[in-house]
């Protein structure tokens, strides 16, 4: 199969299309042929080897953790149905024409989703809520600040906050406040700059950085301080640490999302599609940052 794969770690040059054989499909999980396959900033992270010395990968290796397409082979799922799932996060595997995953990690999309809508979705979209439902647990009235509250993950994080009856308070950089109240916030705080409201119950942060450290200072006692950024959060003055939370793949929370887009009550922006051969182009892109929405390739 057509692939894209390092051979070492280093820029986006190292990303080389190749040939390498099929996935090998274990008990318990399908072969999706993709149709689209989803950049993200982790995945320049690991092709960059900053995870080298906690988690090194095998040569040569597939990046991407999200694919949309249709069931080849394997049990629980009809072949040629149309789905999307989060490849596990060490052996990825997504920048190619196959992929091999857990079927209990696959959602099943309609046939008025595109595929590259569909891929634009598992690891922001699931972070984002897992990060209120599972990390913050989020409770109805609780005063919940979400920084990057535009972005992929945090925008979803919203949702599912606004969906738990929660008090948002978005996190935004300055100039981006009236960008926040089209998203349902009912209150806006600026990435570093002092708070003048009342305390947060608990804090979801998606950027990291010194400017997160400005807010998290007006944390209640006992509350919770979540962030999914890898930038550090300098400590402080800060009345709690920062718990890192990484997300899992789960086909039942994706099929949640999936449902939540296919009835206009969650937006992905997606940026640009790009064919799997300039999957280099794609990374650079993604690494440069500010591209408002996904990058998505197509084998």
């Amino acid at each position: 199969m057509r692939a894209v794969a390092i051979n070492q770690y280093g820029g986006p040059d190292v990303l080389e299309l190749t040939d390498l054989p099929m996935p090998q499909v274990a008990d318990g999980q399908v072969l999706i042929a993709v149709r689209a396959a989803a950049v993200n900033p982790a995945d320049g992270k690991w092709r960059a080897g900053m995870f080298e010395q906690i988690a090194p990968v095998p040569m040569p290796h597939v990046l991407g953790y999200d694919v949309a397409g249709t069931i080849e082979a394997g049990s629980g799922f009809v072949e040629g149905t149309r789905v999307v799932a989060m490849l596990n996060t060490f052996t990825k595997g997504g920048y190619a024409e196959f992929a091999a995953v857990n079927a209990s990690d696959v959602a099943t999309i309609p046939d008025d989703m595109s595929f590259e809508t569909a891929a634009a979705l598992p690891t922001a979209s699931l972070t984002g809520v897992q990060l209120v439902d599972k990390a913050v647990n989020a409770q109805a009235g609780d005063r919940i600040l979400i920084t990057g509250a535009l972005g992929a993950v945090g925008s979803v994080a919203v949702w599912a906050a606004l969906e738990r009856g929660a008090h948002v308070i978005a996190g935004v950089r300055e100039g981006r406040a009236d960008d926040a109240k089209t998203i349902g916030a009912l209150e806006t705080a600026i990435i570093g700059k002092d708070w003048p409201g009342e305390p947060f119950d608990h804090i979801i942060d998606t950027v990291g950085g010194p400017g997160v450290a400005v807010l998290a200072k007006h944390l209640k006692p006992g509350g919770k301080f979540i962030t999914a950024a890898t930038d550090p959060i300098p400590s402080d003055g800060l009345p709690v640490q920062p718990e890192f939370f990484g997300v899992s793949p789960s086909g039942d929370d994706l099929a949640r999302i999936v449902g939540a887009v296919s009835t206009g009550k969650l937006a992905i922006a997606i940026a640009k599609t790009l064919p799997l051969s300039a999957a280099a182009k794609a990374q650079a892109i993604v690494d440069a940052g500010g591209t408002g929405g996904k990058v998505i390739l197509t084998p």
